[in-house]
């Protein structure tokens, strides 16, 4: 009887104590939420939000657009902008509309009309209102010829190069470094009729010239890491064999102090080139020398315009180590 009371007793017992249970719980959490402090709730608030930030993907920045934060801290973005309007100008290209400029710097429209309007406010751009395109202002041609005027380089380079054109009666330029492109600051001509022809204020690609690729060989390897980065993503698929040409012109360079351009950038020119590195240390600079395919042969660059080059590479070299030359 005792054990049929205590079979009977023992569910219900149960039931309410799960009663009693849950109705403590319920009551238990307005508790609980009350007990909270202030500081501990914005602690709280505070942990789940950066947990929420630490979980999102970063946003790349839109094609064209400048990161505020791409140069560090005291990187002026609209200021970059600005410059990026002003270097899409080229030599050779006459006047550029706001859509054009759009096109090349890969900037909103909006963003150029502004950027225009104030370099023309500053004198930076002329503006021909009938046409509604852009040039190159006095402003701009003033700093140009300073630059140029300043380079203490071209003063001493000059006369060895005109020397080495004269001689083989072929085009030399001395290039310096322009993002992933080389800017020509001195070109000296043959008397030939015929020849390659590249004026001060061209440019050419780093990757896929013998000009870019003695650069990339004179520089660090840690500056070199970060160029060739860059020109990767650029590359893209054609990326495997632009590193081949590279590596190659790297360890000739390394072996003979010049590398060879077979038909890489334009099909009908090929071209050797050598780097100027100075003895105290400075802005690298590039000798390319070179011509059409069918007047400059494979074997005359090997053995005969590579060395010619090197040899004056390094004359140019040792005289910007003697401030008395």
């Amino acid at each position: 009887m005792d054990n049929d009371k205590g079979r009977g007793a023992g569910p219900a017992g149960r039931t309410a104590a799960g009663k009693k249970k849950a109705d403590n719980s319920r009551n238990s959490k307005p508790l609980g939420r009350a007990s909270m402090t202030t500081e501990e709730r914005a602690k709280k608030k505070s942990v789940r939000l950066l947990q929420q930030r630490a979980s999102r993907r970063p946003r790349s920045p839109d094609k064209g657009e400048v990161a505020d934060d791409a140069g560090g801290r005291l990187f002026v973005t609209a200021l970059a902008r600005g410059l990026e309007v002003l270097s899409a100008f080229r030599a050779g290209d006459g006047a550029l509309g706001n859509l054009e400029l759009a096109k090349r710097t890969e900037l909103p429209k909006p963003t150029i009309s502004r950027i225009t309007h104030t370099l023309t406010q500053l004198g930076y751009l002329s503006y021909d209102s009938r046409l509604g395109t852009y040039e190159l202002g006095g402003r701009t041609l003033t700093l140009s010829y300073a630059a140029l005027a300043n380079l203490d380089i071209r003063r001493v380079a000059r006369p060895i190069m005109q020397k080495l054109a004269d001689t083989h009666n072929l085009h030399i330029g001395l290039a310096v470094r322009d993002k992933l492109m080389m800017l020509n600051v001195e070109t000296c001509e043959g008397h030939g009729l015929v020849g390659l022809r590249l004026a001060p204020g061209s440019r050419v690609p780093m990757a896929i010239t013998s000009l870019g690729k003695a650069y990339l060989a004179a520089i660090s390897e840690d500056e070199r890491n970060g160029i060739l980065d860059a020109i990767r993503r650029q590359y893209g698929d054609d990326w495997p064999l632009v590193k081949r040409s590279i590596e190659t012109s790297i360890r000739d360079v390394a072996e003979r102090g010049f590398c060879v351009s077979m038909g890489e950038w334009r099909k009908d020119i090929n071209a050797v080139g050598a780097a100027i590195v100075p003895p105290g240390g400075g802005t690298i600079y590039a000798l390319s020398f070179g011509g059409p395919a069918y007047l400059v042969s494979q074997d005359q660059l090997e053995h005969e315009f590579g060395p010619a080059l090197a040899a004056a590479a390094n004359a140019i070299s040792t005289s910007l180590g003697n401030p008395k030359t």
